[in-house]
């Protein structure tokens, strides 16, 4: 299984163009709004960095997690 840095993924979220009519046609008849969903994807993304800077602040130095977290944000863009 390959994986994906956050940052790759953060910043393609922020560049996404508009979707092709196609694409928001199948998406509607599915009953799913493409950019809205998108947008959504970029907040959600956004609101983990912010959570997991909160978590950072309030974990001990001496937690086996804080080196996870830390790793995580320093990925996030």
């Amino acid at each position: 299984m390959t994986t994906t840095p956050s940052t790759t993924i953060i910043t393609n979220l922020k560049n996404l163009t508009s979707s092709t009519a196609n694409t928001v046609k199948s998406g509607s008849t599915e009953g799913i709004d493409m950019p809205g969903m998108l947008a959504l994807a970029l907040s959600k993304a956004t609101e983990l960095k912010v959570c997991l800077t909160l978590i950072a602040r309030s974990v001990d130095g001496a937690d086996p997690n804080l080196q996870t977290v830390d790793n995580i944000l320093a990925s996030l863009t």
